[in-house]
């Protein structure tokens, strides 16, 4: 029987009279190599039946090519009702991880019982990404001790000043859902979301609701929000107590999309015709809106950009660079409810 012979990476370099380090990136998905270059590596890879020995490459590198993503929910909440941003976010970081050549272990933590951040001191993966609900503080008070151990972690809007986070622009989202309901004729707008939240997404959010409420010389009107709810039922508590209490209001600004479906549900409850009698804007652009009654206007968050973001950081830590932490856009997704 006839031995195969193993091609290597050092010899598809010569083939192609580029470096040995140059293949590896390319094939790792490493977007400093050129577009053109890597395409003719691929192309030769494939053509010679080449594969990475991960097994060596993790002994001569010391690198487990892996990330781990952690996706922190409430306490006991049922996995299948996470809110889908954070589900949209986690298949944004598994196509960005996996153009880079890393592999996604994934993980969902609720509790002190099953929480865990020693990715790297495992050797399970180089590093890990922080996302998940602002509501599980022992969560994120857990995770922000951990990266004083000088763990590679990237969060996304992390309340810990010790966690590098990455966030979209809520300054900006705001004003756009406020500007429009303005330009609309609103003269009544209320703030349906928390107040005295840690998560910086929400402070952002009311911050520059409250500004621009300022600006105009227009009454704030920000009902408080049950605690420990889950956001729908928020949304719905905060707009029944509005009603309740015979306070007017001609239009809703609500912190997301889950407190804005909360809130529609209570209008609609009280005969009240959302989008005339009352226009509603959420905020994260999660799927669901668009099936609501009607469809929920919303601030778009760029969901592709964010997976990438949280990767590229993660990995400029890894190499020992400084991450980038700017903003991620967002947009006002028109529907039928403002």
């Amino acid at each position: 029987m006839v031995k195969e012979v193993r091609i290597t990476a050092h010899q598809i370099a010569a083939m192609l009279g580029v470096s040995q380090p140059t293949v590896s990136r390319a094939l790792r998905g490493d977007k400093k190599v050129s577009e053109t270059t890597r395409a003719r590596i691929v192309a030769l890879a494939n053509e010679l039946n080449y594969s990475v020995d991960h097994n060596a490459l993790r002994l001569r590198t010391q690198q487990t090519n892996s990330i781990a993503l952690v996706i922190l929910c409430r306490r006991g909440e049922n996995k299948a009702n996470i809110n889908p941003f954070y589900l949209s976010l986690l298949g944004c970081i598994a196509a960005s991880a996996s153009e880079r050549g890393y592999n996604l272990i994934i993980s969902f933590q609720d509790s002190p019982d099953n929480f865990f951040a020693n990715y790297t001191g495992s050797r399970q993966a180089d590093g890990l990404i922080v996302i998940g609900s602002g509501q599980n503080v022992e969560g994120w008070q857990f995770f922000g001790e951990y990266a004083r151990r000088e763990t590679p972690m990237i969060c996304w809007g992390a309340s810990k000043e010790d966690l590098i986070s990455v966030k979209s622009d809520n300054v900006q989202g705001a004003r756009l859902a406020i500007d429009h309901l303005l330009q609309s004729g609103c003269k009544q707008i209320a703030y349906i979301g928390p107040t005295n939240s840690e998560q910086p997404q929400f402070q952002d959010r009311l911050t520059t609701y409250m500004d621009e409420m300022a600006n105009k010389a227009m009454q704030p009107i920000c009902p408080p929000l049950p605690e420990n709810a889950v956001r729908e039922d928020q949304g719905y508590a905060a707009v029944k107590g509005l009603i309740h209490d015979k306070i007017a209001f001609d239009s809703l600004f609500c912190a997301n999309d889950f407190i804005a479906l909360g809130a529609m549900r209570a209008l609609d409850e009280h005969s009240i015709v959302i989008g005339k009698d009352v226009r509603v804007i959420g905020f994260d652009g999660i799927a669901t809106g668009a099936y609501a009654q009607p469809p929920l206007t919303t601030i778009e968050q760029d969901y592709v950009q964010a997976g990438e973001m949280l990767v590229e950081a993660l990995i400029a830590v890894f190499n020992g660079e400084t991450p980038s932490t700017t903003p991620v856009p967002v947009k006002l997704l028109r529907r039928g409810t403002a």
